[in-house]
C-alpha cells in the first residue's frame, strides 16, 4: 500500500466499494451478483434508510439513482469511445471489468488497494470457470501507488500499443484531496500522450450543483464518512470551470460534462434518471504522424 494512500487516509474508503457492488446486483447489472456481499447489503440499506426520508420530502435522487446514474452514464460512453484497451483506476468489487474482458473481449486492468485487490480476485476465483479464465485472458488485477513518481511510467506500458485507450475511473476522484487529484491527473494525460493520445473517463461533484441538492448532498457526505471511519468525499470542485483548469493544466488537450440527453439514446433508462454528479471526459489528442514518419 502507498505511503501517501495510508497516510491520507485512502484506505479507508474500501467499504464504499461493497455498497455500490450491492447497488449493481440490485439493479440486475450483469456478473454483479458475483459481488454482492453480506456488508454491502447492511451499509446498502443502511444508506439507503438515512436519504429516503429526505429523497421523499424534497423530491431528491435517492442513493440508488446517484449510483446508477453514474454508472450507466460512464458505461455508456465507453461504448461510445469504443476501446480496444481499459485501464480502471480503485475499480472495487465493481463487475465492469469482468464485463468488458468476457462480453467485449477488451483487455482490461482493474488497479486498487491490496486489501480490495485481495478481495475481488478471490470473488473471481470462487466464480464458474468462464469467470476464472478470464483471469488467464483479457482480466487484470494489479495494485499500484497511483499517487506515486513512478505511476506514468507504469500507466504507459499498460497503455502501449493501444489505438484507443481509455483510463476510468468511477466513485474515487473525490476522495482524493485536490492536490492529489491534480497529480493523478498529471500521471493520466503523460501516460495518454506518451502512448499517442486516448480519454480519461470519470465522475466527480462541484459544489455550485450540490447546493441545489443541498440537503440530500450533506446527509449522503456524512453516512459515507461515518461508514469510511472519517475518511468522506474531499472538497468538492468550485464549479465546471474549476474541473476544466484542474484538466487543463494537468495537460489534457480538452474536456467537457458529458450529456445526459445524447448519452440517453444509448442507455434509456438516463431519461429516467437525476443526479448532481459530473461526468467528466477528459482527453489527449492522438500524436499527429508526419508524412515521412510513415514511409
Amino acid at each position: 500500500m502507498s505511503a501517501r494512500a495510508h497516510d491520507r487516509g485512502y484506505d479507508k474508503i474500501g467499504p464504499t466499494a461493497h455498497v455500490t457492488a450491492y447497488a449493481w446486483y440490485q439493479l440486475g447489472m450483469p456478473y454483479a451478483h458475483l459481488f454482492a456481499t453480506r456488508e454491502g447489503a447492511a451499509m446498502y440499506w443502511s444508506f439507503h434508510a438515512l436519504t429516503r426520508s429526505l429523497s421523499r420530502s424534497f423530491g431528491l435522487p435517492t442513493l440508488l439513482d446517484y449510483l446508477e446514474f453514474r454508472h450507466r452514464m460512464i458505461g455508456a460512453q465507453l461504448l461510445r469511445l469504443d476501446p480496444d484497451r481499459v485501464v480502471e483506476l480503485g475499480a472495487g468489487l465493481s463487475h465492469r471489468g469482468l464485463t468488458w474482458a468476457l462480453d467485449h473481449r477488451v483487455r482490461y486492468t482493474e488497479i486498487d488497494l491490496p486489501p480490495m485487490h485481495a478481495a475481488k480476485r478471490a470473488r473471481i476465483e470462487a466464480g464458474p470457470a468462464r469467470v476464472r479464465a478470464a483471469l488467464d485472458g483479457p482480466l487484470e488485477l494489479c495494485t499500484s501507488d497511483i499517487l506515486g513518481p513512478s505511476f506514468t511510467d507504469e500507466l504507459a506500458a499498460r497503455l502501449a500499443g493501444a489505438a484507443r485507450p481509455v483510463v476510468v475511473s468511477e466513485g474515487m476522484l473525490d476522495y482524493l484531496a485536490l492536490d492529489d487529484r491534480e497529480r493523478l491527473a498529471s500521471s493520466i494525460a503523460a501516460a495518454l500522450r506518451r502512448v499517442g493520445g486516448g480519454h480519461y473517463l470519470t465522475d466527480t461533484q462541484h459544489r455550485v450543483r450540490e447546493r441545489r441538492v443541498g440537503p440530500a448532498a450533506a446527509v449522503l457526505r456524512r453516512a459515507i464518512k461515518l461508514a469510511t471511519r472519517g475518511q468522506g468525499p474531499a472538497e468538492a470542485f468550485t464549479n465546471l470551470d474549476h474541473i476544466e483548469r484542474t484538466f487543463t493544466l494537468a495537460g489534457f488537450d480538452r474536456g467537457r460534462e458529458l450529456s445526459v440527453r445524447a448519452l440517453a439514446k444509448l442507455e434509456p433508462r438516463l431519461a429516467k434518471l437525476r443526479s448532481p454528479t459530473t461526468i467528466w471526459l477528459a482527453e489527449v489528442e492522438a500524436a499527429c504522424v508526419p508524412d515521412d514518419a510513415r514511409l
